[in-house]
């Protein structure tokens, strides 16, 4: 497993966002990708530029211009990197994506699910040995604004609800909020097919609205509670479950984080995709 290097694990053919390009032309891909972030390249090259993010958008959301609202100076990686040496800067900077570049080109992405793969052939340690993260619970009441204040000032990417009996209630993410992010011009009901009667921000509405959504030039969340948009049906794990089981339910699952529960089934911290990452360090 040491001996591995990135190029044998990264995604050779990833998503991009292209410069000269829009705002809404990331939202676009975003939502097609269904990604967070997106290696950026110069228009009809693999020439890399930076990247972007949903951080980006929402730290910027007056802004148009990919070129401007990119990071052009992100961490990057070899492809004859060893994987260690990415679980390592995942483990450190708290970020799910590396570009990959050689003689400035993008030549792949490697991810923190590339390296769980390997991860998951463990056995290794207690999850309970491996909560560094903080931890940031909010009552379910909590409007999405705030929610959304709460994800920038503390710079979590997921954050557990907690019910009135102070019982885990569910988890939202700020791909939740990205996802029920609304337009804050007004909109035609009849043009995105919402009856005369039906409510603005039912599910339906709003998964309609979403298909307009990379269009706008304003992120807006409706003043609905947390519990209204969370996951409900969340995934946890016990504190004594081994690294490997952890790392093979994520990728079962498809998440990137869950909440860790003690011997009385109450939520004591969570666990992500990169604290794993620590296994090979």
């Amino acid at each position: 497993m040491k001996k591995l290097k990135v190029k044998d694990v990264m995604d050779k053919n990833p998503p991009v966002a292209e410069v000269p390009g829009r705002r809404e032309d990331v939202l676009h891909l975003f939502a097609k990708h269904e990604v967070s972030g997106l290696a950026v390249v110069k228009a009809g090259t693999k020439k890399f530029a930076g990247i972007v993010t949903r951080k980006d958008i929402f730290r910027n959301p007056e802004e148009d211009q990919l070129a401007i609202l990119m990071n052009k100076e992100p961490i990057t990686i070899s492809p004859n990197a060893s994987v260690r040496t990415a679980a390592k800067i995942f483990y450190e900077k708290k970020i799910h994506g590396i570009p990959v570049v050689r003689k400035g080109e993008l030549v792949g992405v490697v991810s923190p699910r590339d390296i769980l793969k390997l991860i998951s052939r463990l056995d290794g340690d207690k999850i309970e040995d491996y909560i560094e993260s903080p931890f940031v619970p909010i009552y379910e009441e909590t409007p999405l604004p705030v929610v959304m204040k709460i994800f920038r000032i503390t710079d979590m990417p997921a954050l557990p609800v907690l019910g009135s009996d102070g019982k885990l209630a569910g988890i939202v993410s700020d791909g939740d909020l990205f996802n029920f992010s609304l337009v804050r011009e007004r909109v035609d009901t009849s043009s995105i097919g919402l009856g005369e009667d039906e409510d603005l921000w039912t599910w339906e509405g709003i998964r309609d609205i979403m298909r307009l959504y990379y269009e706008t030039s304003k992120i807006e969340l409706p003043e609905v509670p947390v519990k209204e948009v969370m996951i409900r049906n969340v995934i946890t794990v016990y504190k004594r479950e081994r690294i490997g089981e952890v790392a093979r339910k994520m990728i079962e699952k498809d998440i990137d984080q869950m909440p860790v529960t003690d011997e009385n089934n109450e939520i004591m911290g969570m666990i992500y995709d990169t604290d794993l990452m620590k296994a090979l360090l």
